[in-house]
């Protein structure tokens, strides 16, 4: 008698294969058969943040599996201790002995990956600021679906910018948005609510979309070159909003893992070269502006210029992340529109 050959049931086949009752590889993000055919690949899994519920079968897992399994998986992650945690968190979750058990959503769980071994830097100012962005932000999130979606969108947003796999770019580009207007939506509808219990995953998703609005393609126009400009200042009105959202809760946050994100210690080196003859020439310019235009606001303009010099002397003394630029708005004077 010939014998079946054993094979691998397709159970999170996408869409198409369904309907056509055929067998998925289940590639993401798009599998061997919609390739082929040159047809829209579509999971169910990508409907929701959360993880969908499948009817299976209970197993047992010994204690010492699920131990190993644990190690491996903490070790492919490369994690640290606090989002070790939340990984055995996550594990014993899903190897509980339970009639309906989730299933993982692989690309959200990429997402997070991305997150705890490269996004975070971008927030990042140095060692104690790592610990806060690395660890404590994605723990709030677990408990602030807009935070976790922001914290997606921004890793998402990293793979479509850094990704050595430019066909997955695009697909990396719709994630990111996706999970964008989600946070932005659950965002906005807290705004008007911002209390201690908030405050923290109010105060980090500020700061990332923020980042995120930094990252995002801007297509240029070419019948209006100042379109640019345009967005860029609409990036900084929104940077110096952030001010006003860290400023209720401070001493929440002072008092608590976020606070190394308010302590601002960095060293300034003196400018030289290039960048200290820029300086001087916008207070010349300044200078001139305000003898000729009695209206011409000097002082105001002189205090923007000082701010600008001190963020360059950051970067001279060895700061390099993104949040200088967004430093630098935050302290415009209220003046400046």
């Amino acid at each position: 008698m010939v014998l079946r050959r054993a094979h691998r049931k397709s159970r999170h086949g996408c869409a198409e294969c369904k309907r056509r009752r055929v067998k998925c590889d289940e590639n993401r993000p798009t599998c061997s058969n919609c390739a082929n055919r040159d047809t829209v690949c579509e999971y169910e899994s990508l409907t929701s943040l959360l993880w969908t519920s499948e009817q299976r079968a209970s197993r047992h897992v010994t204690r010492a599996s699920r131990s190993n399994r644990d190690q491996r998986t903490e070790t492919i992650l490369g994690v640290g201790a606090n989002t070790q945690g939340i990984v055995r968190q996550i594990l014993s979750e899903s190897s509980a002995p339970t009639s309906s058990a989730p299933t993982l959503n692989l690309q959200h769980m990429e997402l997070m990956m991305q997150w705890c071994n490269s996004t975070y830097q971008t927030l990042s100012r140095n060692e104690r600021t790592d610990t806060v962005w690395r660890h404590a932000v994605p723990e709030e999130a677990l408990s602030n679906p807009f935070l976790m979606h922001g914290i997606l969108a921004l890793s998402a947003l990293h793979l479509a910018r850094t990704s050595p796999e430019k066909t997955r770019r695009a697909a990396y580009l719709e994630q990111a948005m996706a999970h964008q207007n989600q946070a932005l939506e659950l965002f906005r509808d807290l705004l008007c609510d911002l209390n201690k219990a908030n405050s923290k995953p109010m105060v980090a998703f500020a700061g990332i979309v923020v980042l995120y609005t930094f990252g995002s393609p801007h297509i240029r126009d070419v019948q209006d070159p100042w379109a640019c400009i345009d967005s860029l200042c609409q990036v900084l009105v929104l940077s110096r909003g952030v001010l006003q959202l860290i400023r209720y809760p401070a001493d929440t946050i002072s008092g608590s893992a976020f606070a190394p994100i308010l302590q601002l210690d960095e060293s300034y080196a003196p400018l030289q070269g290039e960048a200290k003859t820029i300086i001087d020439d916008l207070y010349e310019a300044n200078n001139l502006c305000g003898l000729q235009d009695a209206n011409h606001e000097t002082e105001v303009y002189a205090s923007t210029i000082g701010n600008f010099a001190k963020m360059l002397s950051l970067v001279h003394g060895g700061v390099t992340t993104s949040t200088v630029a967004i430093r630098w708005a935050i302290k415009l004077p209220q003046e400046i529109p």
